[in-house]
């Protein structure tokens, strides 16, 4: 019996390693933003076959990216292999504000509200930058934001009102009921132009988020997007035992799946 414990304590490091990805794979470089007023720093994971004079990728642009890069571009890796389609370049965006102003579109109790800024960032600063140094595709179809939490927030803020900038969206445990669920007033303010736009939405949800706030403005949300945009490709997943966190990598996997074979 007293060897058990040592074997636990191992195993409970190994759990709480962060994932790794081949770092020959990835460039780093920070813009100094003057949308937003402040840098922010990127890291670019390129597919393992990158070819910048034979061929241009999607972009996948990954929020809250200390904690997701790296469990992203390797299932992208995975996915484009599973599915024999061609890889992605996944972009991680770093912190600049702190999230709660980045990634919130309205000012609440004195904070937030800088979501309109950051997205200037995204759109005039950050895409250009990486359309001048790498071979992305250049189409808004084979642009994706992908967001968990308020970074699903976010990125249903960028559906909503920058409409024009991604063609692909995955909105993971989004914050639907931040400012009484002013999302669902911006989705019905842009409605009538974002839904003859063609695109594809992903949302998942952790089951055991249902007790709390999330699931009634998460399901609003999709039925909106169910009822009143039929050119989408729309699709969503619920993970039944898990909650706000442990859904994510899941849900990370599925949306990636989801467009890989739409691809």
């Amino acid at each position: 019996m007293k060897n058990v414990f040592p074997l636990l304590f191992v195993l409970f490091l190994i759990s709480c390693e962060k994932e790794t990805i081949n770092p020959n794979r990835v460039e780093t470089f920070t813009l100094q933003s003057t949308a937003a007023d402040t840098s922010y720093t990127m890291e670019v994971a390129l597919p393992a076959d990158y070819d910048p004079t034979n061929q241009t990728y999607a972009t996948v642009y990954v929020l809250d990216g200390d904690q997701n890069f790296a469990f992203v571009a390797n299932q992208c890796e995975t996915l484009s292999q599973q599915y024999g389609k061609s890889n992605v370049i996944v972009v991680s965006i770093g912190y600049g504000h702190d999230r709660s102003y980045d990634y919130t579109p309205t000012e609440v109790n004195a904070t937030g509200g800088g979501a309109e800024d950051f997205m200037h960032f995204i759109k005039d600063e950050l895409i250009p930058a990486m359309e001048s140094r790498y071979a992305v595709d250049t189409a808004r179809q084979s642009r994706v934001i992908l967001g968990h939490s308020y970074g699903g927030l976010l990125a249903a803020y960028a559906f909503t009102n920058f409409n024009e900038v991604f063609g692909a969206y995955m909105m993971l445990s989004p914050s639907i009921w931040y400012d009484n669920e002013v999302m669902l007033q911006f989705e019905q303010n842009h409605r009538a132009q974002n839904a003859a736009a063609g695109q594809m939405v992903f949302m998942g949800l952790g089951g055991q988020e249902a007790g709390g706030r999330m699931m009634a403005p998460f399901e609003a949300f999709y039925q909106r997007l169910a009822q009143h945009y039929p050119s989408m490709l729309l699709a969503r997943n619920i993970e039944p035992h898990l909650e706000h966190m442990g859904s994510k990598n899941p849900n990370i996997e599925k949306g990636l799946s989801y467009f890989f074979q739409l691809q």
